[in-house]
């Protein structure tokens, strides 16, 4: 039997095989998506049982009274979102419903799952800006993949610029701070699905990868003035660590910091 799960804010990524196996239970302010990638998910629901081959996806409503079984050689894929992290409340004050049963490409799904974990595990995961872009594409996924009510009420379909340039402000004089998308999205009076897909069509570029330009850009200037340690700058800077540092120096400017101060 295997298990991982890797859990942010408002999500989490969980994948079992062979044999796995859980107790019932609910879950109260989130929906799970329940999809087998591979061999025979067996799930009983609200006392209902489902027989789920590959790519056939079950969603379990916040409250859902649920368990899981795999057969041997089998393996599930499930995601959990946070009801408030949908963004998708109707008029009427009440959660969207999805259709219970789902048809998702097993293939796809298993491709972006182990992009996603890769991203959390090894990534720039410990910035809460990159950990909430993986939690972005996650749920543009589920926007885009699920049956069932997602409305785009309310929400504005133009790019408004001058939004956007207030953001740009916020993010030169905060670049060095723990900034979340929530934050930008506030500055931006958009929702935060919205305001990312908004800045990209700017910017050319994510949020995140914008902050770590006006880093990378300000550790240039200041490894020629300054005496500072590579680790000082970094630390000074925002980044979680140095190896995060190298990696977004040399991604953006070509080079180590070591190599541009000797330049």
């Amino acid at each position: 039997m295997m298990e991982m799960s890797i859990r942010t804010e408002r999500m989490e990524l969980f994948k079992g095989a062979d044999r796995f196996s859980n107790r019932s239970h609910r879950h109260g302010h989130w929906y799970q998506v329940t999809v087998p990638v591979q061999g025979v998910c067996h799930v009983m629901m609200e006392n209902k049982p489902y027989r789920l081959n590959g790519g056939e996806g079950l969603i379990q409503h916040p409250g859902t009274e649920h368990f899981l079984r795999l057969d041997a050689d089998s393996s599930v894929i499930i995601i959990k979102i946070r009801e408030d992290a949908l963004g998708l409340e109707q008029a009427s004050g009440s959660l969207p419903e999805f259709a219970v049963r789902q048809r998702m490409d097993p293939g796809e799904l298993s491709r972006l799952f182990r992009h996603w974990t890769s991203e959390l595990m090894f990534g720039d995961a410990p910035d809460p800006l990159a950990a909430q872009e993986t939690e972005i594409r996650v749920l543009h996924y589920l926007r885009a993949t699920l049956n069932g009510s997602i409305p785009e009420r309310g929400l504005e379909s133009k790019v408004r610029d001058v939004h956007i340039h207030q953001v740009l402000e916020y993010m030169h004089a905060y670049y060095a701070e723990a900034v979340s998308v929530d934050d930008l999205a506030a500055v931006a009076k958009q929702s935060r699905f919205h305001f990312i897909r908004n800045f990209r069509e700017c910017t050319g570029v994510t949020p995140y990868q914008y902050l770590l330009m006006l880093r990378v850009d300000k550790a240039k200037q200041l490894l020629k003035s300054s005496g500072d340690s590579v680790a000082d700058i970094s630390c000074s800077l925002g980044f979680s660590c140095t190896s995060q540092f190298h990696r977004a120096f040399r991604k953006f400017a070509g080079m180590t910091p070591g190599e541009f101060r000797q330049s």
